[in-house]
C-alpha cells in the first residue's frame, strides 16, 4: 500500500500582524462627580461616628434597664436629700460599671468639725459618682459656721475630694443677749463664727483672750497683733476689756489689772510694759494694778497690806489698846 504524504492543497500565505486599536482615551469625571465623591470621602468619618454614638446610646439604654448590682445604701437621717441630682443614662450605666462614691477625702478641717462636714456633704458610699452636685454640696459646707471656703472635686472613679479653709479663730467674746451672758468665737475680721463652740475652741487653742465690751470684736485685731509682738506680756495675759469705747484693761493671771492708754499710745504702753518685765519680772509681782494710761508715767498700786489685830482679835495698833 503505497504511503501517503502529508498533503497541503494551498500554500500558506505569509501572516501578517494585525493592527491593535489606539487605546481609548481615559474617562475624565465631570466636576460633579468629582464634587460627589469627595463628599462621600469626608462623610465616611462623621458616619462612623454617629454609628458609634447609636451604638452607646443603645448599649446605655440596655443597661440602664438591667438591675443594680446591689441596693444604695440609704442617706442617715440628718444627712441633706438634696446633695443628690436626677441622674439618668449614661451616668446610671457608668454607675453600674463601677463609677460609684467609695470614699470621700476632707482635707484642711479640724478633727472637731469633721462630723457637721461629712453631714453637710451628705452623700452616702455606693451613691454614683456623678449623682451629688458639686455646688450644692460647697455651698452646705461653706454655711458652717468654722469654714470660710470649700472646693469639692470629682476624682474617677470612686473618690471625691474636699479641701477645706477654715475660718482662724481670733479670741473669745463675753457678751449679753437677752439679758443672758454668752461666749462666742469671733475671727480676725471680729465675724462671730456662729456654730463655733467656745468652750472647744478654747480646749484647742489654749491662747484665746477672753475679750469684753461691745466694740470688742472690731478692735481685737490690733491689740492682740501688739500682744503678739511683746511675747513676755502677751505670757501673762488671759484676758481684756475694752473700756468706755476708749482702750483697754488687761486681765493678768494673777488677777492683776494693767490699765492702757488709748489707742494712740497703746503700743508703746505695752512695749515699755514689756521692758519691765524683763528687767524687774513686774507682771510676776503681787500688785493690784498697773496703770500706764499717761505717756511716760507708770503707776503701781501694790495690794494692801493687811491690817494688824490685837489678842483679842480686835484690830489695834501693837502692843497697845484701841484707841
Amino acid at each position: 500500500m503505497p504511503r501517503l504524504e502529508a498533503f497541503d492543497p494551498l500554500p500558506s500565505a505569509p501572516t501578517r500582524a494585525r493592527a491593535r486599536k489606539p487605546a481609548p482615551p481615559p474617562d475624565r469625571l465631570s466636576a460633579r462627580k468629582l464634587y460627589w465623591r469627595r463628599v462621600k470621602r469626608s462623610l465616611k468619618p462623621g458616619l462612623w461616628l454617629l454609628g458609634l454614638g447609636a451604638l452607646g446610646v443603645g448599649v446605655t439604654e440596655a443597661l440602664h434597664s438591667l438591675p443594680a448590682r446591689a441596693p444604695q445604701p440609704a442617706l442617715s437621717a440628718a444627712a441633706p436629700t438634696a446633695a443628690l441630682t436626677p441622674h439618668r443614662g449614661l451616668g446610671s450605666a457608668l454607675a453600674w460599671l463601677g463609677f460609684r462614691v467609695q470614699t470621700i477625702d476632707i482635707e484642711g478641717a479640724d478633727p472637731d468639725d469633721l462630723a457637721a462636714i461629712q453631714t453637710a456633704v451628705g452623700v452616702a458610699p455606693g451613691t454614683p459618682i456623678f449623682a451629688p452636685s458639686l455646688s450644692a454640696i460647697q455651698a452646705r459646707i461653706q454655711a458652717l459656721g468654722p469654714v470660710e471656703g470649700a472646693t469639692v472635686e470629682r476624682v474617677l472613679p470612686s473618690t471625691l475630694v474636699i479641701d477645706v479653709t477654715e475660718r482662724n479663730a481670733l479670741a473669745i467674746w463675753q457678751t449679753q443677749l437677752q439679758g443672758q451672758t454668752q461666749f462666742v468665737v469671733i475671727d480676725k475680721q471680729g465675724n462671730v463664727i456662729s456654730g463655733q463652740n467656745a468652750a472647744q475652741a478654747k480646749r484647742h487653742e489654749p491662747g484665746l483672750l477672753l475679750l469684753t465690751g461691745p466694740d470688742a470684736p472690731e478692735n481685737a485685731a490690733a491689740l492682740i497683733a501688739e500682744l503678739k509682738a511683746a511675747p513676755s506680756v502677751a505670757a501673762q495675759v488671759v484676758a481684756a476689756e475694752r473700756v468706755d469705747g476708749l482702750r483697754w484693761n488687761l486681765i493678768l493671771k494673777d488677777q492683776a489689772v494693767v490699765k492702757l492708754p488709748g489707742s494712740a499710745n497703746e503700743a508703746a504702753a505695752i512695749g515699755q510694759l514689756a521692758a519691765l518685765e524683763g528687767s524687774l519680772k513686774l507682771l510676776e509681782r503681787p500688785v493690784e494694778d498697773i496703770d500706764l494710761r499717761q505717756p511716760g508715767r507708770l503707776v503701781v498700786r501694790p495690794y494692801p497690806a493687811p491690817a494688824a489685830t490685837g489678842p483679842g482679835g480686835d484690830k489695834s495698833k501693837p502692843g497697845g489698846s484701841t484707841p
